[in-house]
């Protein structure tokens, strides 16, 4: 009885090449997905800039603004300040700044440096 080796044939180690490729790519673009950072502004009714840290959608409808962000809608219209429908304070002349820091779960309304809590 012979004994003879048998070669792997190219189509295998292509197969194999791509398939560890593919895994690093994946792992690369994951990598990079969690540790981008997301920031932008938005333009509120009394004519102040919204700084926002983190991922998030925003829409201006004259004359309201809505920000949605961490899984919250803050809306700003030209009195009022509401976060999920709930009016947490009022838009007015002594709002000089507006912050709201977000994650994919979570965010926060920071006013003139102040955090503004909301009930539930």
């Amino acid at each position: 009885m012979d004994h003879t080796t048998k070669r792997r044939s190219i189509l295998g180690t292509v197969t194999i090449g791509l398939a560890l490729l593919s895994g690093a790519t994946l792992c690369l673009f994951a990598f990079v997905a969690m540790t981008t950072s997301v920031s932008g502004t938005a333009s509120l009714p009394n004519g102040i800039t919204a700084v926002i840290n983190g991922p998030f959608s925003c829409s201006d409808i004259p004359p309201t603004t809505k920000i949605e962000a961490g899984g919250h809608t803050f809306t700003f219209s030209p009195t009022t300040i509401s976060v999920d429908g709930l009016p947490v304070r009022p838009l007015d002349a002594t709002v000089t700044a507006v912050q709201i820091d977000s994650s994919y779960w979570s965010a926060s309304l920071l006013v003139n440096g102040d955090s503004v809590t909301t009930l539930r």
